[in-house]
């Protein structure tokens, strides 16, 4: 039996290595598309959200949840027909005194205006961040506990990257969970507010 020469055993180990690689890199795809179609994406986790078995504990995961959807939204994720189910979504974060201002027609119609204005001017919601828990302001009123907090909004305007300073108001409910009473753009230099809340 003739004994097999260096060259001829390198190239064996070699293309058992190619092999192998090519093996675990093909059950590593089947892996991934199988996690993608067992988990959903968070379109379709932000449509099907339960309210009711998740609401969010906190002040910054109430805001972040927030921010999701818009993000979404204003992005155009979202098909003409699943904008009232995102609406509605919402408004579960929001407090009953700001919600009695604002319809869920209102709301709705104002949702889709400012989809229709981001799309014109080319605008992308890129990303958002929110302070730490640590530094979320809370105070008591009347007996009703408040917090405010600060979330910096990423976007690009035709390419042209753009942060805006976003000040939030929550006021805990009769039930324990944290809503949305108002948001507004806080100029970073003077700390002078723009605009109402919406």
């Amino acid at each position: 039996m003739k004994k097999m020469n260096t060259k001829s055993f390198t190239m064996v180990v070699l293309l058992l290595v190619i092999v192998g690689l090519g093996y675990y890199t093909h059950l590593n795809n089947q892996t991934n598309k199988q996690n993608e179609k067992s988990s959903p994406s968070e379109k379709q986790q932000l449509l099907e959200y339960d309210f009711e078995k998740d609401y969010p504990k906190t002040v910054r995961e109430t805001v972040k949840l927030h921010c999701k959807y818009l993000k979404n939204a204003y992005n155009g994720k979202f098909e003409e027909d699943e904008l009232y189910t995102v609406n509605s979504n919402i408004r579960q974060l929001l407090d009953e005194e700001l919600l009695a201002y604002n319809s869920e027609d209102q709301q709705l119609q104002g949702l889709k205006t400012d989809i229709a204005l981001y799309k014109d001017k080319k605008q992308k919601f890129t990303g958002y961040s929110l302070e730490e828990a640590s530094q979320i302001q809370y105070n008591t009123e009347n007996e009703r506990e408040y917090a405010k907090t600060m979330v910096t909004l990423n976007f690009s305007i035709s390419s042209t990257a753009v942060s805006v300073e976003q000040e939030y108001l929550l006021r805990k409910d009769k039930e324990g969970k944290w809503k949305i009473l108002g948001w507004q753009t806080v100029e970073p230099a003077t700390g002078k507010t723009e605009g109402d809340a919406k």
